[in-house]
């Protein structure tokens, strides 16, 4: 199927999913004299939408999604409703959630899941060719959890759980992971559990024009909680978003990933996708560890329509005697700013990287950092 036609399936989704969002903001827009308008919302609210969709992993889909929201001063607790079911016989339930404690000192966010995916192994660390790619299908629950506490206006600190058990549905005869060569080819658990702090200065969380985000963690897994790997992880998160004249934005984003331990092939840090670089297939690097540097520059365009430009460049390292590599980037894409209140997007990005067939364009919500 042509490129053109995909895009336009995805777009006419997203244009469907974003209608309703788009009166909504223009009906809060014209509600700001009135005073009623800034009282807490009491009520319960459900929004949901049919999806259809097209993909060369997933061919045809089609589904449901949603948004429950519940009342709170002022933040409001939500849950995040997404169903899909593919011509690959692809299962996708996941939902994202987030609770806000009535004195707003608590917060817990995460998600829950349960997936049945085609992916694509591309290999660990640098020696691969760039044209070498494995398949392989795998089902499998998912809970990201965290919950933390308010220390002060920017600073948060808290515990966070994650869990994935992983089944095998189908691999590639011969392959690396039909040969059992690497960890977490016959699937597994990985349950593990620690500690997070996170720094927030942004004056928006969608669209930030000035301030920072930090976010530090640190967890580990055992047979004691559950995990069938023994592993730790060490991450870093960091973006600085840096004003330029009235309307535009320079933004910087770097993160490290530091693993040890039993790590499965399928939960190594990596490189790739629709937010750490763009244009590379999800999952082209992993190896133990990855260092990403990656910078953007936003723009107004007209109306609501608005401009980017990014550069970026990634490594993955950890394997003996191999040689880093870095990874460059770069791309463009659109905005178009749908809900004015919270400053949402729809994002459109076209990415490419060094190698045939590392180029990709994504249409999604939200920005990449």
């Amino acid at each position: 199927m042509s490129f053109h036609f995909t895009r336009i399936i995805a777009l006419t989704s997203a244009l469907l999913f974003l209608y309703p969002a788009c009166i909504r903001a223009q009906d809060v827009a014209s509600e700001k004299t009135d005073s009623s308008a800034l009282k807490p919302e009491k009520k319960v609210k459900i929004f949901a939408v049919p999806l259809l969709f097209y993909s060369y992993d997933t061919r045809w889909g089609a589904g449901a999604g949603g948004i429950l929201t519940f009342p709170g001063k002022p933040l409001r607790s939500s849950i995040t409703i997404s169903t899909a079911f593919t011509q690959r016989e692809q299962i996708l339930l996941f939902f994202p959630f987030q609770w806000y404690s009535g004195n707003g000192k608590w917060r817990a966010y995460g998600e829950l899941g349960w997936f049945r995916y085609f992916y694509q192994y591309f290999g660990i660390g640098n020696t691969y060719s760039n044209q070498f790619a494995e398949p392989y299908t795998a089902q499998y629950p998912r809970l990201r959890l965290t919950l933390a506490r308010n220390l002060n206006a920017k600073q948060l600190v808290g515990l966070r759980l994650q869990f994935d058990d992983f089944t095998m549905i189908k691999v590639q005869e011969g392959g690396e992971i039909d040969q059992k060569l690497l960890t977490g080819s016959e699937g597994g658990r990985m349950s593990s559990a620690g500690a997070v702090w996170l720094y927030d200065s942004r004056d928006n969380q969608f669209f930030p024009h000035k301030g920072a985000f930090v976010e530090l963690s640190a967890f580990a897994g055992n047979q004691s909680i559950g995990s069938h790997f023994k592993h730790l992880r060490l991450s870093a998160d960091a973006a600085r978003y840096f004003p330029i004249g009235k309307k535009q934005v320079l933004v910087l984003h770097g993160a490290l990933q530091f693993s040890a331990g039993d790590i499965p092939f399928f939960l190594l840090p990596q490189l790739g996708g629709p937010r750490r670089l763009r244009g590379y297939p999800d999952g082209k690097f992993r190896d133990l560890h990855s260092a990403l540097l990656q910078s953007e520059f936003r723009f107004p365009l007209f109306w609501r329509f608005k401009g980017v430009g990014f550069l970026a460049t990634g490594a993955v390292f950890g394997r003996k005697n191999e040689a880093v590599r870095l990874r460059p980037n770069a791309g463009a894409g659109l905005r178009f700013e749908f809900d004015r209140t919270q400053h949402l997007h729809l994002r459109l990005d076209y990415g490419f990287g060094l190698g045939k067939n590392n180029n990709s364009f994504y249409l999604t919500i939200g920005e990449a950092f």
